[in-house]
């Protein structure tokens, strides 16, 4: 109940912030650690991953969200990923990022050493869930939480171009975010077949990617059309036809649908084949530590669909919850329009949730 107070109705007094370094090889990188104003002296503690974000560890709701979690009684420690800042993928950094920033945490002596748990949103989640099958890494953490994350490139990419989704026979559609395939596209597309020589397509997609995260707008919005138009006039007429299938402008005709699924398979099996550790899959079976699963039924930029294939292919005695919410969006930004009936039988479900959460820990 203190998180979902503090998370709906934040007050400044509930919890302190601070400034901090950890260590990643041979590189000093920045980390901000929140605690609640008043408790026990030593509290247990959570590492807590941004996604592929712009803002990195100042963004609002991630902010918002660890001192939720800082409220109800922990020591959350939120490490500056700077690949990720930088909208690039890199997922082999992700498991000494982590093994540092645990260590780091542990290192404090308001932390209770043996109960530290990591906190993943969106990619960051399925990049927690690689490292809870790692054996050294997992000896550190008492438990991962999994918000948002993602089991399928090859689906998430479809989905990121078409808004389909499908799960147990059941075909979804709805409108998606598109930031992610811009993301993906900006580092993977000269490395598809036959678009080797389309740098100047994942250049401008890299930089509206990079534009998106820092106005903090979803990527449908027509706010990006004019940027759009900007980046596209510095294009081949080769390019103009691979950028309008990526970043359509939203008063765009509808694209051949075909078209788009093959170049969403090409994208998907390319990034694949130059960084495998995007795939969780081969590691879920191997998951060393408890997990929880949760994840925002109307997110436009992972399907919820995914948290459910990510839990059910985790050993069932791993698993100790999943949860699809309508309180929230991807990676924890409040839904609107649920009404109060409707926000209060969410919050109950999500306080049962969080506090499963927090007992990892």
């Amino acid at each position: 109940m203190r998180f979902l107070k503090q998370y709906l109705r934040p007050s400044a007094d509930a919890t302190v912030s601070a400034e901090t370094v950890y260590h990643r090889g041979g590189e000093q990188l920045p980390a901000t650690v929140y605690r609640p104003s008043r408790g026990p002296r030593r509290l247990p503690g959570w590492v807590v991953l941004h996604g592929l974000t712009r803002p990195g560890r100042a963004h609002p709701s991630l902010q918002r969200f660890a001192r939720a979690v800082a409220s109800a009684g922990n020591i959350v420690f939120v490490p500056e990923i700077p690949e990720w800042r930088d909208l690039r993928v890199d997922p082999d950094i992700t498991i000494g990022t982590i093994q540092q920033a645990v260590r780091a945490l542990q290192t404090r002596d308001d932390v209770k050493h043996e109960h530290v748990g990591l906190f993943g949103f969106s990619f960051g989640a399925s990049q927690a869930l690689i490292a809870a099958a790692d054996e050294d890494t997992s000896r550190l953490l008492a438990g991962v939480a999994a918000w948002g994350g993602y089991s399928d490139l090859r689906r998430l990419f479809r989905f990121g171009l078409t808004g389909e989704h499908d799960l147990d026979g059941v075909t979804y559609q709805m409108q998606p975010d598109p930031y992610g395939c811009w993301i993906m596209a900006g580092n993977y597309l000269t490395r598809v077949p036959g678009y080797e020589g389309s740098g100047d397509v994942a250049a401008a997609l890299h930089d509206l990617a990079l534009e998106a995260g820092e106005r903090r707008l979803y990527a449908w919005d027509p706010a990006f059309d004019s940027s759009k138009v900007r980046l596209r006039e510095q294009l081949s007429d080769e390019g103009r036809g691979l950028f309008d299938i990526i970043a359509p402008a939203t008063t765009a005709p509808r694209r051949d649908h075909a078209t788009v699924l093959a170049l969403a398979e090409s994208l998907a099996q390319t990034a694949l084949r130059a960084d495998p550790l995007l795939d969780p899959r081969p590691f879920l079976p191997h998951v060393r530590v408890p997990i929880l699963f949760a994840h925002g039924r109307d997110d436009r930029l992972v399907p919820f669909t995914e948290t459910i294939r990510l839990s059910r292919a985790v050993p069932k005695e791993r698993v100790r919850s999943t949860i699809i919410t309508s309180l929230f969006q991807h990676s924890g930004g409040t839904q609107s329009g649920l009404g109060p009936i409707g926000v209060a039988r969410e919050g109950a479900r999500f306080a049962l949730l969080l506090r499963r959460v927090l007992s990892l820990v």
